[in-house]
């Protein structure tokens, strides 16, 4: 009799090969949390001379993205009081933001440079430092202001790229300021000059948690981390007549210039304004990227600002003032980036400026330029 073959009944064994769902990491910006608390207040009486103030231990906090100015000039009193061009921002005649290295981030530059930063350098849509509602220009009477500007660091704030570690208590970053004597601020003074009020409030992401609600890690530090948006200026002399003028801060990415001209005549931006030449053309490298009249430039200016009102007013343009960005790539609005029209350079790389000024006079230039820790790009 043959043997009874007996079947296993039992399941079969499940499949070894199987892989588990992948765990969620949950962005930076998503895990943190911004972050902002008073860093310092101080009031120094305006003078006929210029006044150090600093520097200014930044409060040790998860990851930098800025510092904020509140600037109020009170007590002055007088009438007739007439500001100059670049009032109130010249209040501040120099501004820098070291690093725990001793190594300035942004800056040094003028109160008028941080205040084009702020307009221009595409942090925020309509970001005109007149727009604000803490904003007071110049009174006539008492001679009085008031105004708000950013140091920035951070340059996505989708992202949190660019934000830097500033934990480290013992190691603090540092603000350095120096106030402007009452003669750069006012062509006519008030009578009694006023006290000047600065006070400082750090911005900043927190450290986040390890996971979240529901248990998912989160990325504890902003993507390429120690990649770092550099502030600087440099002034180049300009002849009259035909110059080309070729930016020395090369090495890393552009990511934004902004040109100031001021005849040497006058010595105003409004002069320059009528004596920067008509026709501007820009090289990288002897290729050509951009030849127009200056009426077009100003008006590609307006269509990633937004800004329509005449020279000199709040959403309006600033007279002797142009910027270059390669930071619009996104929706075309300056600060709408994908980082893709970024500029690469190296040490040896030629950018120009050239045409034919009408005045001597003093290009200011202040570059933002971007060192890249590792990958920056959106694929």
């Amino acid at each position: 009799m043959p043997a009874t073959v007996m079947k296993d009944t039992a399941a079969p064994a499940g499949n070894t090969n199987k892989q588990a769902a992948p765990q969620i990491l949950v962005p930076f910006t998503r895990a943190a949390h911004e972050h902002i608390e008073p860093m310092s207040d101080v009031t120094q009486a305006m003078t006929a001379t210029s006044t150090a103030l600093g520097p200014y231990d930044v409060p040790a906090y998860g990851y930098l993205r800025g510092i904020w100015l509140d600037v109020q000039a009170s007590g002055g009193s007088g009438t007739g009081v007439v500001a100059k061009e670049d009032s109130p921002w010249s209040v501040i005649s120099e501004i820098a933001l070291i690093d725990v290295n001793g190594a300035p981030i942004v800056g040094p530059f003028s109160g008028y440079d941080l205040y084009l930063i702020n307009k221009y350098g595409g942090y925020s849509y309509g970001s005109d430092p007149k727009l604000s509602p803490m904003f007071s220009a110049v009174s006539g009477t008492g001679g009085n202001f008031r105004f708000l500007l950013r140091i920035p660091v951070e340059f996505s704030a989708r992202e949190g790229l660019g934000a830097l570690p500033n934990a480290n208590a013992a190691s603090t970053w540092k603000l350095r300021i120096t106030l402007s004597p009452g003669s750069t601020v006012y062509s006519t003074a008030p009578t009694t000059l006023p006290n000047v009020r600065v006070r400082m409030y750090l911005d900043a992401w927190s450290q986040p948690a390890q996971t979240d609600l529901k248990g998912n890690a989160t990325a504890q530090q902003p993507p390429a981390i120690g990649t770092t948006s550099y502030w600087s200026k440099t002034t180049l002399p300009v002849s009259n007549g035909f110059n080309t003028l070729r930016l020395p801060r090369m090495g890393s990415l552009l990511r934004n210039l902004i040109f100031v001209f001021r005849d040497t005549a006058a010595g105003t931006r409004a002069a320059g304004d009528a004596n920067f030449p008509d026709t501007p053309s820009l090289y990288w490298d002897t290729r050509l990227l951009k030849t127009y009249q200056k009426d077009l430039w100003r008006h590609e200016m307006y269509r990633k600002t937004g800004y329509s009102a005449a020279l000199e007013s709040a959403n309006g343009l600033e007279s002797g003032v142009f910027f270059e960005d390669y930071c619009h790539d996104f929706d075309g609005r300056v600060g709408g980036e994908l980082r893709d029209q970024y500029i690469g350079t190296t040490q040896s790389t030629r950018y120009e400026l050239t045409g034919n000024f009408l005045s001597a006079g003093t290009l200011t230039v202040i570059t933002n330029d971007v060192a890249a820790a590792s990958e920056i790009f959106v694929n």
